[in-house]
């Protein structure tokens, strides 16, 4: 199995700005700064492609560099986004060129290529032919970035003109805390026990780079974890707790490592989660990379990869995105159906942080998805969900998913039981009628031959996921 890697910096720390000749210390997320980057940064301008505007480009206020700026729509999530390129991986300052003619800031979260990494608040200006910039620390990968910025209020953002682009810090060391923005996380983690970060749903992991000829990992109680180390087939530690050594004797320079956990599910109540790394005396992380493209699935127990004992990393969806290279999600959980009827109904569930949670808890600014894989339908008919009833849940889960992920290719799968098909295409069909053209149906018919390809008729065996994994990556490359 091919582990992708990619090299990242983080660099949260301070970085050395120029600004009309005068050095200027930026500390944390960012400052506004009187001037524009330094003389060595590159300008981006807010209406040249392939930069993107949620709104108009307009050139009605004065100050403004090129021939316009932005003015996005005022909601929630309409964002400005720019493509930058950097000549090698590391922390970027990002000088955001912007004019406020209200007396109120507008907040708003920074993407970089689909993953937040920070905030921003856009403060007045005093007139909106008062242009100033707002100095921000972000890390980048060596090559093409999006940098988004996306509000988090109805008063959306300010006018954007342009940001100034200059890659001005290399990797700073961690410690292997939860908490070291070196450790890249994938799926939904919940992060308000700053010792312990608890995996929610199934398939989340995480990556990370160390120095060191050893490696561990800090657990709570008893768990099943898997782990790979420099990108050698993944392994598992079976019913471990405290600290584990997952390695010695390494080589010298720098190693990389993943880590994941077995679900809770039926009878076992393992502990799924992530302690932080136990390095070598000496040693320190690393910054490593994100993919640029994340892939979230949404289902049962046949995305989840039950009943196989190795699952998630030989189920379809793993298997999926690992094929494309892109990063992956699972939100996903056996016995679950679309419609909530005495059921863990995806259509509700699927804006919560794990299975546990009471509430719609999910943040979905921690990341955004490129595309969505929806397989649900399978358990909908033993709880009684009529075939009116199923269409109409699938379209509230559509438009849901469009909601959380504004820029996502949505692909949903029929079942592979060829239940509530007809409704699913239907209901991809009403979306498309909406407007929506980026939601697609999945037509699985023949995939899975239940007598040789699954273990009991409904759940496919390790060769069976092979299988739709094999249909299902072609069918997403085309549109990511």
């Amino acid at each position: 199995m091919r582990l992708y890697r990619y090299q990242l910096r983080f660099w949260r720390g301070r970085a050395l700005l120029a600004a009309g000749g005068v050095s200027v210390l930026v500390a944390g997320a960012g400052i506004v700064l009187a001037g524009v980057a330094s003389a060595a940064a590159t300008r981006y301008e807010a209406e040249s492609a392939p930069a993107t505007c949620d709104g108009v480009i307009e050139s009605n206020h004065a100050g403004y560099s090129g021939s316009g700026f932005c003015n996005a729509n005022n909601a929630v999530g309409a964002a400005a986004q720019f493509t930058v390129t950097a000549s090698v991986a590391g922390a970027a300052t990002l000088g955001v060129r912007f004019a406020n003619g209200t007396t109120t800031a507008r907040p708003a979260d920074v993407l970089v290529n689909g993953s937040r990494v920070t905030g921003a608040s856009f403060a007045g200006t005093g007139a909106w032919t008062t242009w100033t910039t707002l100095a921000l620390t972000v890390p980048v990968n060596a090559g093409g970035n999006t940098i988004r910025l996306s509000p988090i209020t109805a008063n959306g953002l300010p006018n954007v003109d342009a940001v100034d682009f200059e890659v001005t810090g290399g990797s700073v060391g961690g410690d292997g805390r939860p908490s070291d923005a070196n450790i890249q996380y994938y799926g939904r983690w919940n992060k308000s026990d700053s010792s312990y970060y608890a995996m929610g749903w199934a398939g989340g992991y995480l990556d990370a780079r160390f120095t060191g000829n050893s490696i561990g990992v800090r657990q709570r109680n008893t768990i099943d974890l898997y782990y790979s180390i420099d990108g050698a087939p993944i392994q598992w530690r079976r019913n471990v707790s405290g600290n584990v050594t997952l390695a010695s004797g390494l080589s010298g320079g720098t190693h990389t490592i993943r880590i994941g956990y077995r679900e809770r599910a039926g009878s076992y109540t393992g502990d799924p989660v992530f302690g932080g790394l136990i390095l070598a005396s000496g040693a320190q992380t690393a910054a490593i990379g994100r993919p640029s493209n994340l892939v979230e699935f949404i289902g049962d127990s046949i995305t989840v990869g039950q009943p196989n004992a190795n699952r998630p990393f030989t189920a379809y969806p793993w298997l999926t995105a690992e094929g494309l290279g892109a990063a992956h999600t699972q939100v996903a959980q056996g016995g679950a159906c679309l419609v909530s009827q005495d059921c863990y109904g995806m259509m509700d569930w699927f804006r919560r942080s794990s299975a546990s949670a009471t509430y719609d808890d999910w943040n979905f600014s921690t990341y955004q998805a490129t595309a969505v894989v929806i397989n649900l339908g399978t358990n909908d008919i033993g709880h009684g969900v009529s075939t009116t009833q199923f269409q109409q849940g699938y379209i509230t889960m559509l438009q849901r998913v469009r909601q959380a992920y504004p820029n996502a290719e949505i692909f949903a799968m029929g079942v592979f039981r060829n239940r509530y098909v007809t409704e699913t295409r239907n209901a991809v069909a009403a979306r498309n009628a909406a407007g929506d053209s980026r939601v697609r149906f999945v037509d699985t018919a023949g995939w899975v031959d239940p007598a040789t390809d699954t273990s009991d008729n409904v759940h496919p065996t390790e060769a069976g996921h092979v299988k739709i994994a094999q249909r299902l990556r072609p069918i997403i490359d085309q549109y990511i």
